[in-house]
């Protein structure tokens, strides 16, 4: 459990007072079942990356994972989730490996999936077709 330091919290009150009059005048200005402005998200998902989702919903009193969404992406209550493919991987070049040496490779996507591979030797670029085949969307 992620817990936020006395000093992070006092640091945290002081930052969202603004948003939390925006947010309030938002509140008794708006229209009926009107969504709250894409802007008084993007400013709560900047101070729920720096001091927690947690904090911040709670004080500002809005959707936990709306909020948890729009600062890291992450959608938990949905298993069906559309994952992006990594846009880069890189693999460490490592100067020639004694014979015999072992090498664990450990890939994971987005959804869970895992894959361990463990190679004895050999030049670890040639994985890299492997690696894009894993990642790669299924249908």
């Amino acid at each position: 459990m992620n817990t936020i330091t006395k000093e992070k919290r006092e640091e945290l009150t002081t930052k969202i007072q603004p948003l939390l009059q925006q947010v309030q005048h938002w509140r008794t200005t708006r229209q009926k079942n009107e969504r709250m402005p894409e802007s008084l998200w993007i400013a709560a998902a900047e101070l729920a990356r720096v001091y927690g989702v947690s904090p911040v919903q709670r004080t500002l009193r809005i959707d936990y994972r709306g909020l948890e969404y729009r600062a890291f992406g992450i959608c938990k209550s949905s298993p069906k989730t559309q994952v992006t493919a990594p846009t880069f991987v890189e693999l460490p070049t490592l100067a020639p490996a004694p014979r015999r040496a072992e090498q664990i490779i450990e890939l994971e996507d987005g959804t869970g999936r895992r894959m361990i591979l463990k190679v004895c030797g050999g030049n670890l670029n040639e994985l890299v077709p492997l690696a894009q085949a894993f990642w790669k969307p299924t249908a």
